[in-house]
């Protein structure tokens, strides 16, 4: 990718300055209002009983009802007492740029408005924006801020809250998911977001977007309201500058102001528009002008720490080889190749020859490392530039602190260097996504979630059925996830009987431009499914999620990748009988069918012509599942 020459935009971010908001009388208060391009969805703030509140309106129907708003900077909650100094500004954002995701190309249209405000003695601005697909709100900090000491920001949801897609605290993501009733989200503790509602025939996930130098957001729920919190910084931060770059592209600014990051809200009619939402990606900055990321290439990745644990420098052509046989684009050399030592070699140099024997073979190399390895700007910087000068295309960074605000602008440098070093960036035992993937593309996948290691043998643990139905709907909602799908070690297999078809819908449902697929290569190669594993895309032209998926129960994607869809299905605890109409074929085509066989370790796999008009008709049980290409 290329900017912006490569981009299709249709314009960059045209600001009209004009006070188009309609300001509402209401005795002595007002509401400011900013619509979606569509006017379908209407954000209000107003003050009432002396708080800054805000609600959402979506067609016509009241999603968030009276919801507090404010920081609490320098101890004083400037959602408290607030007045309102002038009306709004008003701004249209319209352009289109590329993505590596569910779909090519995001659109990014929104109507924004700015209010002033005061609270405390402290003037602040209010950001709001609506977009087709949700809204999203942010705060200016006052000039003199010194400290963050709380966010009120809240969503009270008003009517029936038919579920709540919600993940345990875990300061790496890799918390449990779960969809639940209301009532059975825990109380007065902190959750992991994104979550999703079920609500008044709407679906709304709520997270944040833009987070550069604020601690990451969490929720605490109070009967229908959710409140942001800080797990990772309870009492607050001080307010600093990026120690270690006065050149910041990402230094939590936004038209010059230090900010807030947006607390977000996706609302959607149906499940295809909530996994196809762009809203996160859409709240960040562009790219530099002229920046190029034309370099950054998705694919797949063969890797051995999920199946033989530390690598040996002796056996990595094996793995070399079998990633060229499967045709896949990378390898991972991970935890353990610090270890390697030979006669007259250190483990740089024998790094550095296997590399070249990738290069030499087409596949590239990307490398593990331990964040404790480059904390700081210029340890971090060298460690990097050393992997890029040994040839390899790209990072893995692993072990990261809990993110508060000092370890977030440590995530803004390592993106930055990776840019300029043109290193492909993965990080692991890591904090959400934001959306800041459009900023800097390097940054193509990350952790942050319980994937298949929470399913292996050697650590003796096992995964429930329920939390690759619950997945997309949480963690998915941030951004790709390195879930490292696809699992088919019978062995592995045994305690939670997952089935092989199951996994392999895993690569097609989890959204991740470079899949680190997670078992020993003897088991891909030998597969009756090799061809597929040859072919399968990491990025997609469209998606469709089918209608027989339901959180928590049973999840069915349909992916395209130019004239060929790829149909994904896992079940969940229970056994399920699935109906899925091929009405998004655009004509007959051969269809390569993989059901679940005679047991969880094989395959029925069938070739015949499909046709939009057919119905395939499904009988799964329990961690059961379904792949086609078509």
């Amino acid at each position: 990718m290329k900017y912006p020459s490569t981009r299709k935009r249709s314009f960059l971010l045209s600001v009209i300055l004009l006070s188009l908001c309609p300001i509402v009388a209401r005795g002595q208060q007002k509401t400011m209002i900013v619509s979606s391009p569509d006017g379908q969805i209407n954000a209000r703030v107003y003050i009432s009983k002396g708080k800054l509140v805000y609600d959402v309106i979506a067609n016509k129907v009241k999603l968030i009802t009276s919801s507090r708003l404010g920081l609490t900077v320098d101890g004083s909650d400037l959602g408290a007492d607030p007045q309102f100094i002038a009306g709004p500004s008003s701004r249209k954002i319209r352009e289109n740029y590329d993505i590596y995701g569910s779909h090519k190309n995001a659109h990014n249209e929104a109507n924004e408005i700015t209010i002033p405000v005061i609270s405390a003695k402290k003037p602040f601005k209010l950001i709001l924006r609506a977009y087709n697909d949700g809204v999203a709100i942010r705060y200016t900090l006052p000039g003199d801020a010194k400290y963050i000491n709380a966010d009120s920001t809240t969503w009270n949801f008003s009517g029936k809250v038919s579920q709540v897609a919600w993940s345990e605290l875990n300061s790496s993501y890799e918390g449990l998911s779960h969809v639940t009733s209301l009532q059975s989200v825990p109380q007065a503790k902190p959750i992991m977001g994104p979550l999703t509602f079920d609500i008044n025939g709407f679906f709304a996930s709520i997270s944040e977007a833009d987070c550069e130098d604020f601690s990451d957001m969490s929720f605490i729920r109070n009967e229908n309201s959710f409140i942001a919190t800080f797990p990772y910084a309870p009492a607050g931060w001080t307010i600093r500058p990026r120690a270690d770059s006065a050149q910041a592209i990402l230094n939590g600014t936004y038209d010059g102001q230090k900010v807030s990051p947006w607390r977000t809200t996706i609302i959607a009619r149906n499940l295809t528009e909530l996994v196809n939402s762009d809203l996160l990606m859409n709240l960040c900055p562009a790219p530099q002008k002229g920046s190029d990321f034309s370099w950054v290439e998705p694919g797949r990745c063969l890797w051995q720490w999920w199946s033989v644990g530390a690598p040996k420098f002796a056996d990595q052509k094996n793995w070399y080889d079998a990633a060229a046989r499967l045709k896949w684009e990378y390898y991972l050399v991970d935890d353990g190749w610090r270890n390697w030592k030979e006669p007259g070699k250190d483990q740089w140099q024998l790094l550095g020859e296997v590399i070249d024997y990738g290069k030499s073979i087409g596949v590239k190399t990307l490398v593990w490392a331990n964040s404790n390895e480059m904390r700081s700007a210029t340890t971090r910087y060298s460690y990097l530039k050393r992997i890029k000068d040994l040839g390899a295309s790209g990072i893995k960074i692993d072990f990261i602190p809990d993110a508060t605000s000092s370890i977030m602008q440590w995530y803004m440098a390592a993106m930055e260097d990776c840019a300029a070093l043109k290193l492909i960036l993965n990080f692991h035992g890591a904090v959400k996504p934001t959306g800041l993937t459009r900023t800097f593309p390097v940054n193509i996948t990350r952790e942050a979630v319980r994937g298949n290691e929470y399913h292996m043998s050697r650590y003796k643990r096992v995964a429930p059925f329920e939390q690759d139905v619950s997945l997309p709907f949480t963690r998915l909602m941030a951004g790709a996830a390195d879930f490292t799908p696809v699992i088919l070690d019978p062995e592995q297999l045994l305690s939670q009987k997952f089935t092989w078809a199951h996994q392999f819908a895993q690569a097609i449902v989890y959204l991740s431009p470079i899949t680190h697929f997670a078992d020993n290569y003897k088991f891909y190669l030998a597969s009756q499914m090799f061809d597929l594993f040859q072919e399968i895309p990491t990025t997609w032209d469209e998606t469709r999620v089918l209608n027989c998926t339901k959180m928590g129960e049973i999840v069915a994607f349909a992916r395209r990748k130019g004239n060929t869809w790829w149909v994904g299905v896992m079940n969940g605890a229970n056994a399920s009988e699935v109906k899925i109409p091929l009405n998004f074929l655009a004509h007959p085509t051969k269809g390569t069918l993989v059901y679940d066989g005679v047991n969880n370790v094989s395959i029925n796999r069938q070739e015949q012509l499909m046709k939009p008009a057919d119905t395939l008709t499904l009988q799964l049980s329990p961690g059961g599942g379904f792949v086609a290409k078509l």
